[in-house]
């Protein structure tokens, strides 16, 4: 009797994984500690505005992936960008590079998106050492039907996470190049913007979300991390 006991729990093994192998409760985990908040502060007050995770760090300061058009229209030298990642302690900010120019000058703080060019991505570095980060993956290795991973702030609240799948390699939504992106089936919503894809299998970032229809969506497009890679090995 014990022996036909442990030969059917060995059977149910070997088809349902314990959760804890199922599961990515370990790298949600790490997607989350690496997740950061970007605050605009200015006469109003403080506004949660986008997503960032964290891809380099040192002693003294940190490396942080977003959208670019997280800053399309501000005038930077007179706006304080902030970053937390418990909305209670922030830390200074700078817009280090953007992958998006204007087409013309001006309008330098048009918010129109037609009126600037290149991607959709930027690095932000905040001043603090020491953090966690996530290392950057490979895009192009992507393939339909693969799981992801996302952690950000959905309305601007508190951080979310995620999972969901590739959609699309090369969706086709207008003529305007971020909607020539990556797609994935997950949930989205206004804030998002700037979170880091990361990739189950390759437990690395492989893009950072930049867009979906409406104000919420479970349609997600995000910028392949080959492109910001393109410009960090320069």
């Amino acid at each position: 009797m014990i022996g036909n006991v442990l030969a059917i729990v060995l059977a149910v093994s070997m088809i349902f994984p314990a959760t804890a192998q199922a599961g990515n409760e370990a790298l949600f985990q790490d997607v989350k500690s690496a997740a950061w908040a970007i605050y605009v502060r200015n006469v109003g007050g403080m506004q949660a505005i986008c997503s960032a995770t964290a891809y380099a760090t040192d002693a003294t300061n940190t490396r942080l992936l977003t959208a670019a058009h997280c800053f399309v229209g501000a005038e930077l030298k007179k706006t304080d960008f902030l970053v937390t990642q418990d909305h209670k302690t922030f830390v200074k900010a700078t817009l280090t590079h953007s992958g998006l120019t204007p087409r013309r000058m001006p309008p330098r703080l048009s918010t129109d998106m037609e009126d600037y060019e290149g991607n959709d991505w930027a690095v932000v570095t905040a001043e603090v050492g020491n953090q966690a980060v996530l290392s950057l993956g490979d895009s192009r290795l992507l393939a339909i039907g693969e799981d992801l991973i996302i952690v950000g702030l959905p309305f601007g609240m508190d951080f979310l996470a995620v999972q969901g799948i590739v959609g699309s390699l090369d969706l086709n939504l207008s003529k305007l190049p971020w909607n020539h992106y990556m797609g994935g089936n997950i949930f989205i919503a206004g804030g998002n913007s700037g979170s880091g894809v990361v990739s189950v299998k390759q437990k690395a970032v492989v893009g950072i979300v930049v867009a979906g229809p409406g104000s919420q969506s479970s349609l997600m497009i995000f910028t392949p991390i080959s492109l910001v890679i393109e410009w960090l090995t320069r």
